[in-house]
C-alpha cells in the first residue's frame, strides 16, 4: 500500500515538473512574439489610441520637415481620427473668416506646407498612422504646388474652404477620391489618373483644369464652380465617368467645357449654369457618349455661347427653349438621342430648334428629330420634319433650275410623297374651276357641239337633236381633267375658237377657252399620276 502511495506521488510530481516547464517556455514565446510584433507595429498601425498615433505622426513631420505650423500640427493630430479638421478660427464652412479667396490677408498660423500633405497620404511611414477614411482639413493656406502625380493613396483626400494658389497636380496618380470643395486654387491637372471614388470642385474658384483621359468610378461634379481661366478653364476629353458629370447650381465658366470623346455611364447635366465673357465659350461633347440624360435647361448664355453634339449620342435630351444657343452656334449633325424628356417636343419649336444650325444642308438632324417624333406616337410631327427637311435640302443643298423646279412642284402637290392627299385638293380644285369655265363658256356659246348638224341648230337657237348628248360642266371638267377617262363628253363638244357670248364674234372667248381647256388636260395628267405615286411611297424620299 505505502509503494502504491509512493509510486503515485512521482508520478504526480514529474507530472508538475512537465507542467511548469510547458508555462515557462509558452511565457517565453508571448514575450517574443509581443516584442516582435511591437517592433512591427511601429511601421504598420499606431499601437494605444489615436493619441499615441497622433504623436508618432508629429514626431515623422518633424523629423522631414522640421518646425512645423500650428495647422501642420492640427491636421497630423487629426489624421488617425475619422474627423475633418479645421484650422482657422472656427470651423463654420462659410463664415467669412474661411473664405478662401481673403487667404492672402490669413495668419501664417494657418499655413500648411504642400509637401507634408503629399508625405501625410502616401508615405509609407505616416500611412499607416491614418484613419482609414482618409485626410480631411479646412480653412488652410497651402504653399507650394500639392504634387500627388504618379503617386497610390490608400484613403480619400478632402480639402474644403482652403487656397492653393500654385494649383493641384495629381496626373497619372490613383486616388481614393478627391474633394476640393470652396477651395481657391491655382492650375489643376489631373491627366490620366484614376480616381476610384469622386471627384468634386464644386462652390471654389479653380484655376485651368485638364482632366484628359481621366478615370472616375464615381462622379464628377463640378456644381457651382467658377472657371474663368479662359480658353481651356475645364478640359475632360476622353474621360470615362461611370457615374453623372454636373455642372449645376450657378457653375460658372468664361470658356469652354470641353467633354470631347468622353463617356459617361450616367447623366450629363448643365442646370442653372452661366457661360460668362466676350470670347467663346459653352459645351463641346463632340463623339461624347452619354447613357442617360443630357439635362440643358436655365442657361445663362453669351452670343457666343456655342453647343456642339456633333456625333455625340445620348440616351435622351432634356432642355429648354430659352438655353438654346444664338443662331448658328447649334451643332446637331450627327446627334443622336433616344427621346426628349423634357422640353419643347412638338415638331414646330424643335424646327426653330434645327434653325440655330451653321449655314448650310445637313440631313440627318432632320431624320433623327423625325425618328424620335415618331417613336413617341408623333406621326404628324414626323411628317412635317421630313418635309422640312426637303425644304432645308431645296434652299441650301445647292440643286440646279431643273430639279428647283421640280422639288417645288413636289412640294406643292403632294409634299414630297408626305402629304399625297394635298393633290386631291388641287385635283379637285381644278375640276371646279374648269366645270365653272366651262359652264360660261357653254351659255356664251364659246363651246359648241362638234358635230355639224347639232351645231347649226345650237347656233341658231339653242336646241339640239334628241340623240345628241346634252353638254353637263361638271362631267365635261372632270372627263378632261382625268386621263384615260371617256365620259362622252369632249367627243361631242369643243371650245369654238370663233364664237363668243351670245353667238356673236368674239374669238377671244372661244380661244381663252381652248387655251384653259389644254392647261386642264396638262394639270390633269400631272396630278392625277403623282396622286397615285404619292400614295403609293414611290416619290416618297428615302
Amino acid at each position: 500500500m505505502k509503494a502504491s502511495l509512493v509510486g503515485c506521488a512521482t508520478t504526480v510530481a514529474a507530472l508538475t515538473a512537465i507542467v511548469a516547464a510547458a508555462t515557462f517556455a509558452l511565457g517565453e514565446n508571448r514575450t517574443c512574439a509581443q516584442s516582435a510584433t511591437s517592433a512591427t507595429i511601429q511601421t504598420v498601425a499606431p499601437d494605444g489610441g489615436a493619441a499615441e498615433a497622433a504623436a508618432a505622426l508629429e514626431r515623422l513631420a518633424r523629423a522631414n520637415f522640421g518646425e512645423l505650423t500650428e495647422a501642420e500640427v492640427k491636421l497630423l493630430h487629426a489624421a488617425p481620427r475619422r474627423a475633418l479638421v479645421w484650422v482657422g478660427p472656427n470651423s463654420d464652412g462659410d463664415s467669412p473668416a474661411n473664405d478662401p479667396s481673403h487667404a492672402a490677408k490669413w495668419l501664417p498660423t494657418r499655413t500648411i506646407r504642400a509637401a507634408l500633405i503629399g508625405w501625410l497620404t502616401a508615405d509609407p511611414q505616416a500611412r499607416p498612422y491614418v484613419h482609414p477614411s482618409g485626410v480631411g482639413f479646412g480653412g488652410a493656406l497651402i504653399t507650394g504646388r500639392l504634387d500627388l502625380s504618379y503617386l497610390t493613396l490608400s484613403s480619400p483626400l478632402t480639402i474644403m474652404s482652403s487656397a492653393i494658389p500654385q494649383g493641384v497636380d495629381f496626373s497619372f496618380a490613383h486616388l481614393r477620391g478627391i474633394d476640393l470643395s470652396r477651395d481657391v486654387t491655382g492650375p489643376i491637372m489631373g491627366d490620366r489618373s484614376t480616381v476610384e471614388g469622386d471627384l468634386i470642385l464644386t462652390g471654389g474658384n479653380y484655376g485651368p483644369t485638364s482632366l484628359f483621359r481621366i478615370v472616375i468610378d464615381g462622379s464628377l461634379d463640378c456644381s457651382g464652380g467658377q472657371f474663368l481661366g479662359g480658353d481651356d478653364t475645364l478640359s475632360v476629353i476622353e474621360a470615362t465617368i461611370r457615374g453623372d458629370a454636373n455642372f449645376q447650381q450657378g457653375f460658372t465658366t468664361n470658356g469652354v467645357v470641353d467633354l470631347r470623346l468622353a463617356q459617361i455611364d450616367r447623366g450629363l447635366s448643365f442646370n442653372h449654369a452661366r457661360f460668362i465673357g466676350s470670347g467663346e465659350n459653352g459645351l463641346t461633347a463632340e463623339r461624347s457618349t452619354i447613357n442617360e440624360t443630357l439635362y440643358w435647361t436655365d442657361i445663362t448664355r453669351t452670343p457666343r455661347t456655342e453647343l456642339d453634339l456633333t456625333n455625340t449620342h445620348v440616351g435622351s435630351l432634356w432642355d429648354d427653349s430659352l438655353s438654346w444657343p444664338a443662331p448658328g452656334r447649334l451643332l446637331v449633325n450627327g446627334f443622336v438621342y433616344g427621346a426628349i424628356s423634357g422640353g419643347p417636343a412638338d415638331a414646330p419649336s424643335r424646327l426653330e430648334w434645327l434653325a440655330r444650325q451653321p449655314s448650310g444642308y445637313r440631313p440627318q438632324p432632320y431624320g433623327q428629330l423625325a425618328r424620335v417624333l415618331r417613336d413617341h406616337d408623333s406621326d404628324v410631327g414626323a411628317i412635317d420634319v421630313m418635309i422640312a427637311d426637303e425644304n432645308a435640302r431645296w434652299h441650301g443643298s445647292g440643286l440646279g433650275w431643273g430639279e428647283r423646279v421640280w422639288r417645288g412642284m413636289l412640294d406643292a402637290t403632294i409634299g414630297y410623297g408626305y402629304r399625297p392627299m394635298r393633290a386631291l385638293w388641287w385635283i379637285l380644285s381644278f375640276v371646279a374651276l374648269g366645270a365653272m369655265m366651262f359652264g360660261w363658256g357653254y351659255r356664251g356659246r364659246a363651246i359648241t357641239p362638234t358635230d355639224l348638224a347639232a351645231y347649226d341648230g345650237f347656233v341658231k337657237s339653242g336646241d339640239l337633236p334628241r340623240h345628241y348628248p346634252p353638254f353637263n360642266a361638271v362631267i365635261y371638267s372632270l372627263e378632261n381633267f382625268l386621263p384615260l377617262v371617256d365620259l362622252h363628253q369632249g367627243t361631242y363638244w369643243r371650245p369654238n375658237p370663233h364664237h363668243g357670248s351670245g353667238g356673236q364674234q368674239r374669238p377671244l372667248s372661244g380661244r381663252l377657252l381652248r387655251w384653259y381647256l389644254w392647261a386642264h388636260i396638262l394639270a390633269g395628267w400631272v396630278l392625277t399620276p403623282l396622286l397615285a405615286a404619292g400614295l403609293s411611297g414611290l416619290v416618297r424620299p428615302g
